[in-house]
């Protein structure tokens, strides 16, 4: 195999704008959401409907017109299927739980969180990980024990409940994220979301069918804010993500990844007014700077580089 060219400065400068797009689309993504539960007269049922349908189609139309229909076997469809149902259905459950549960910017660590877990559950799984990571997963996990601290004084707005919906999303993505590198990398990443989405979410349909909102109830800009949940946070973010990903490598675009939990704490503040105790804003620095540690991008032995970019 020959090896690809390196990225322009053209090339590296653009995809690393699009990547700073992702991470501010995601961090103000946690925030539209708690809007709509709080003021659009949505439940959580019906935005994840509405987020699916809007972006399942979006994503498999450009799927198909730029790679055709896929050719793949049985076994390969139904890994996609238990694979997309972990990180649509039993993920996307779980991560408006915790925006319903909690101020959206404590909500919003989940995306701080889930680095810090894929190194120790990708222990588990027998990978291998730095003394670097390492350390910043300890770094993080005190991070987290401040929280859990912060839950257990009454009168917070944090309580141990909400917490721990956070904690369920961020492993359940963590899991994902896990099992859905080797499926990008040998069916293409687009792909895989598309058809993953398309098919992990139908359970979550079927349910949330007898649970959608009146429509007469819903304000306009309560489905404008679907619309825009669905093709900013999981088409144009998505995109933009995987792009930063294959021109500057995984691991410099993986580190962004703690910048949307900042974004969604400071969008919280600014749009939803929440005034968050200190000991929270700490807890969210401490893991943050963990998950940041556990992602920098160190070194790689000249013999060993891929030849490939490992997708996210």
């Amino acid at each position: 195999m020959t090896a690809a060219p390196p990225p322009t400065p053209t090339q590296a400068r653009q995809a690393l704008a699009g990547v700073v797009l992702t991470v501010c689309l995601w961090g103000g993504n946690v925030v539209l959401l708690k809007a709509l539960l709080l003021w659009g007269h949505l439940n959580a049922e019906t935005i994840n409907l509405g987020r699916f349908l809007v972006a399942g189609a979006v994503l498999v139309g450009l799927s198909v017109r730029a790679n055709g229909w896929p050719r793949w076997d049985a076994r390969t469809w139904g890994q996609v299927a238990l694979v997309g149902l972990l990180g649509n259905t039993l993920f996307q459950a779980f991560f408006l739980r915790a925006i319903g549960a909690n101020p959206a910017g404590v909500a919003g660590l989940i995306n701080g969180i889930v680095p810090v877990l894929v190194v120790p559950l990708g222990l588990l799984l027998g990978q291998r990980a730095s003394g670097r990571q390492i350390g910043g997963v300890a770094l993080a996990f005190a991070g987290l024990l401040v929280l859990l601290a912060v839950t257990l004084h009454p009168g917070t707005a944090v309580t141990p409940g909400g917490f721990a919906w956070v904690l369920a999303a961020a492993g359940t993505w963590a899991l994902y994220t896990l099992w859905n590198r080797p499926l990008t990398e040998r069916l293409g990443a687009v792909p895989f979301v598309a058809f993953s989405l398309a098919l992990g979410c139908l359970p979550y349909v079927l349910w949330a069918l007898p649970h959608v909102a009146p429509l007469p109830t819903v304000p306009p800009w309560g489905w404008g804010g679907i619309v825009l949940s669905a093709l900013g946070a999981n088409v144009v973010a998505y995109v933009g993500w995987a792009n930063g990903a294959r021109v500057l490598g995984a691991a410099r675009t993986s580190v962004w990844n703690t910048v949307a939990p900042a974004v969604a704490l400071l969008l919280s503040a600014g749009v939803l007014h929440e005034r968050l105790p200190p000991g929270v804003w700490l807890g969210a620095l401490v893991i943050l700077a963990g998950a940041a540690l556990a992602n920098w991008p160190g070194r790689t032995p000249a013999g060993q580089r891929s030849r490939r970019p490992q997708p996210e």
